[in-house]
């Protein structure tokens, strides 16, 4: 009897199961390319050849030469191309192996629901016509000589000379790619006196020129704030080897750059801060295992570097004097506890720190306690810390969890100084006493994550530079801001004041994919204080140098 009633029942089961509708899943209606780029043999990975989509075109923009400044022509004919399409979208013919782009190709959009869209493909392979390091040199009226770098704005290279020089013999000095010429070379003699326009044309591999024009202005200093401003470089993520969300933060030391990659072992790697070229590895003096994610740097150089530390591991922090340093001294290793309100979160430490002041006087340090509102904050004093029991302090307006990435930053060495918080959703100022928000930065439609920030004193102005990512994390843009009137910092997108606070906004810059949403940013003078460089590290994809000057421009 109960074997019956057992069959009945699953019996049942099936026919009411078999009656049931099916669940289709309603098929996706997009066709279109969202991204588009091409690589070669053995860079699989990395992003070397970007794209410009015009209506049905895809315009692949191929290097004559890779590396640029190598002998190694790119053969078109063995392009390995990558596309981002929609989901449920598939791209006909596939894309998988080589591909032939000495003509162009049609390729296929199919979306789930069959809707096709052509594209053609068409590889413009170019040579270099960048051109940096443009400067003249000339003799005063004391026959001493003088030297002028140009400012390159689009195709203009402007000279800022104060009046009375005589111009009508300058040489000009240029640096180019080793594969390109200019009609005027590099050298050479210019008249650029009473006020003549001088043409300067770049020629590179495969037929291209640049035409750049080249004039003086009389400059007009500001007396407050950024002028002027060019690209000093920028650098592709496969330019400088850098592997998939491994380097997490920048600083500058002196003339350098340094770059940290949080491998195992973390490696930091040492760039001329004005060429972007590469120098040398610091020394790694961390116990072997530790991973390093943040750098920080003062002003005369000296920097700090610490662990990565979960709860229940040390904390162990080295201070350099120079980028030199194959010594550095170890500050602190202690064991760290995460506070008691973020035992559910993961309260680690490392991932982002910030620092102001003279590392070898007086200072803070500050590390953000990730997926939550607080932050730890330890007091240096006449080069050495005040003590290891770092104060435990508190966001109080900030989310109960500001992700994994957020930094606080001091703009003051006092300590109730007001600070600039950057969390996943927002930017704000906040107060160093009651440590609650006091104004909003205006909030940028579309972006995913507010990432790096960097402070630093400028001409009479407080300036603040960030990086915002967009996309997936993979798309960065650097902002520079003027919070000298810290009134303005809740000035919002629409007001007339607007682009007094904003000074300054990148264009886009995509790179690979940023799961981890790491980048950083970073900056430094030069020339007593007459240039301001922004440095963005977007990871896995660019290291872009901005500069700035203290002068406008005369019209």
């Amino acid at each position: 009897m109960d074997k019956i009633k057992f069959y009945s029942l699953w019996a049942c089961a099936i026919l009411l199961g078999g009656c049931q509708k099916p669940n289709y899943l309603e098929r996706n209606v997009k066709n279109q390319l969202m991204d588009f780029y091409a690589t070669i043999d053995g860079k699989g990975q990395d992003r070397l050849f970007l794209s410009t989509i015009s209506n049905d075109t895809v315009y692949l923009h191929v290097d004559y030469y890779y590396p640029i400044d190598s002998d190694n022509e790119v053969d078109l004919s063995r392009l390995m191309l990558r596309a981002s399409v929609p989901a449920d979208a598939q791209v006909t013919p596939g894309l998988n192996g080589f591909t032939d782009l000495t003509a162009p190709k049609k390729i296929t959009v199919t979306a789930g629901n069959g809707d096709a869209k052509d594209y053609v493909v068409i590889a413009e392979k170019k040579g270099n016509t960048d051109i940096s390091g443009i400067k003249i040199t000339f003799k005063d009226s004391e026959q001493k000589e003088n030297e002028i770098e140009g400012i390159l704005n689009g195709n203009t290279v402007t000279f800022y000379v104060v009046p009375g020089m005589d111009l009508s013999q300058s040489t000009l000095s240029y640096v180019i790619n080793k594969h390109s010429s200019g009609s005027i070379a590099s050298g050479a003699q210019v008249n650029l006196a009473n006020g003549a326009e001088v043409p300067l044309t770049i020629s590179g591999a495969g037929n291209i020129k640049r035409q750049l024009k080249l004039v003086v202005k009389e400059p007009v200093k500001l007396d407050k704030g950024v002028g002027i401003n060019r690209r000093l470089f920028l650098k592709k993520a496969a330019d400088l080897g850098f592997t998939a969300n491994s380097e997490t933060s920048c600083f500058v030391s002196g003339d350098y750059l340094v770059i940290v990659s949080r491998t195992s072992p973390s490696v930091f790697k040492v760039y001329n801060r004005f060429t972007g070229a590469y120098s040398h590895n610091l020394a790694n003096p961390f116990p072997a295992g530790r991973l390093i994610f943040q750098g920080v740097s003062d002003e005369k150089g000296r920097f700090m570097l610490g662990t990565y530390t979960p709860n229940g591991q040390s904390f162990v922090l080295y201070k350099y004097k120079d980028v030199f340093d194959t010594s550095p001294a170890k500050l602190l290793d202690l064991p760290y506890s995460k506070p008691a309100a973020v035992a559910a979160g993961d309260g680690n430490i490392g991932r982002k720190l910030n620092w102001v002041g003279d590392m070898d006087g007086n200072g803070q340090l500050l590390a953000s306690v990730a997926t939550s509102r607080y932050l730890l904050r330890w007091t240096v004093e006449n080069g050495q810390i005040k003590s290891t029991a770092a104060d435990v302090l508190e966001y109080k307006d900030g989310a109960a969890s500001l992700g994994f990435l957020p930094e606080y930053l001091p703009l003051g060495v006092g300590a109730n100084a007001e600070l600039i918080a950057s969390t996943n959703a927002e930017l704000a100022y906040v107060s160093g006493s009651t440590w609650g928000r006091l104004a909003a930065f205006p909030a940028i439609t579309g972006t995913a994550m507010n990432g790096g920030i960097a402070f630093q004193r400028f001409n009479n102005a407080d300036i603040l530079a960030q990086v915002k990512l967009f996309g997936s994390n993979e798309i960065g843009q650097m902002y520079v801001y003027d919070i000298s009137d810290r009134a303005r910092i809740g000035t919002t997108l629409s007001s007339p004041t607007y682009n007094q606070l904003r000074v300054y906004e990148s264009e886009l810059f995509t790179g690979g994919t940023n799961g981890n949403a790491t980048s950083d940013i970073c900056m430094g003078t030069s020339e007593n204080g007459q240039r301001l460089q922004v440095y963005m590290l977007t990871t896995f994809g660019y290291l872009v140098a901005q500069e700035f000057t203290i002068y406008a421009d005369s019209n």
